[in-house]
């Protein structure tokens, strides 16, 4: 019989944890295969998941280089909470030549007691645990999979904008289908900021109806476009001074756009360049649809402290002539506060 090591969780998303971790139970438990088991629900975690689809996607990259390892979309199949003891049953009946061990990690062995029939699923499986956290001790009837670098809460982390925690395709994936995007730049920001991103958007996504532009495109530029906004001082110059040293001399209260947008394409993996343009030029203006768009939203959103509306009608029937009224007062404003 084959040993297939089953490995479920959430993968919300996938990152280098996972990937680690699966390799070395592959080898310590001189297992055939490892594949991994998304959940469509999960019973223990309170958790927003971005769709079972998405993160069956994320795994297929992630694990495409490894023959061993396998995506199974059991889990798929069937109707609301879907159990382990379910799971295994279901695995067990349709792949009678295999032998299965679940893995798990310390942090669910200790509330094992908890699992649906868990009595019985001693009796059905043999169960692997990795350690998530040096208190928790790993006794039998469980086998224990030797310590390797798991990053712990690391999909928690990435959701929050740690994306090193996985690779650069994943992030890819993940932004240009604008999952983990709100949470990501929520915590790059203050609450005041972070609302006015949000009243932004929303203004953005208004525009790019009325003037058919790609929502996808204009959604991630506008949430994007402030991303670098409360950095340092010392923080954007240094960034500057990696991507753009000639941008330097220009005034500090703008840096953060040309930074923005190349934070966007190093580290979240932005490759689509209207949308790095409409970063990069969020201050200052361009003249291309999206740009323009995002540049009239960021000066007429909700929380501003002055009147915008009859620039937001103009800005859905004419949007070049909005763009062109609204530069002429930003210019105006920021020569008279001096920041340019």
């Amino acid at each position: 019989m084959s040993r297939i090591v089953l490995f479920g969780g959430s993968f919300n998303p996938i990152h280098k944890g996972h990937l680690a971790i699966a390799k070395a139970s592959l080898k310590q438990l001189q297992a055939a295969e490892l594949w991994f088991l998304p959940t469509l629900f999960s019973p223990l975690k309170n958790v927003e998941l971005a769709s079972f689809e998405h993160r069956c996607q994320m795994i297929e990259r992630m694990i495409k280089p490894y023959r061993k390892l396998k995506l199974s979309r059991v889990e798929a199949e069937r109707e609301g909470l879907s159990y382990t003891y379910d799971t295994v049953n279901v695995l067990m009946d349709r792949y009678p030549q295999h032998q299965f061990i679940w893995l798990m990690g310390s942090d669910q062995m200790v509330k094992f007691d908890q699992w649906y029939k868990h009595t019985e699923l001693i009796d059905l499986i043999e169960f692997a645990v990795y350690p998530r956290d040096e208190q928790h001790t790993i006794d039998k009837p469980f086998i224990k999979i030797k310590a390797m670098d798991i990053y712990p809460d690391a999909s928690q982390a990435i959701r929050q904008g740690a994306v090193h925690y996985t690779s650069a395709k994943i992030v890819r994936y993940f932004m240009e289908n604008a999952l983990y995007v709100d949470s990501i730049v929520k915590e790059s920001l203050s609450e005041a900021r972070f609302a006015h991103v949000q009243a932004m958007t929303e203004l953005a996504l208004r525009l790019a109806d009325a003037h058919h532009l790609d929502r996808s495109q204009v959604y991630l530029a506008a949430m994007l476009h402030d991303i670098a906004k409360e950095w340092p001082k010392e923080k954007l110059k240094q960034w500057l001074m990696f991507v753009n040293p000639d941008y330097l001399n220009k005034a500090a209260a703008i840096w953060h756009q040309k930074v923005g947008s190349a934070y966007a394409a190093r580290v979240l993996q932005i490759r689509d360049p209207r949308i790095l343009k409409a970063i990069a030029h969020h201050v200052d203006g361009h003249c291309d649809p999206l740009s323009q768009v995002v540049y009239i939203a960021d000066k007429c959103d909700a929380t501003r402290a002055y009147d915008t509306t009859d620039l937001i009608d103009l800005a859905m029937r004419d949007l070049k002539r909005a763009y062109q009224l609204v530069r002429e007062k930003q210019m105006e404003y920021l020569d008279k506060e001096k920041h340019i």
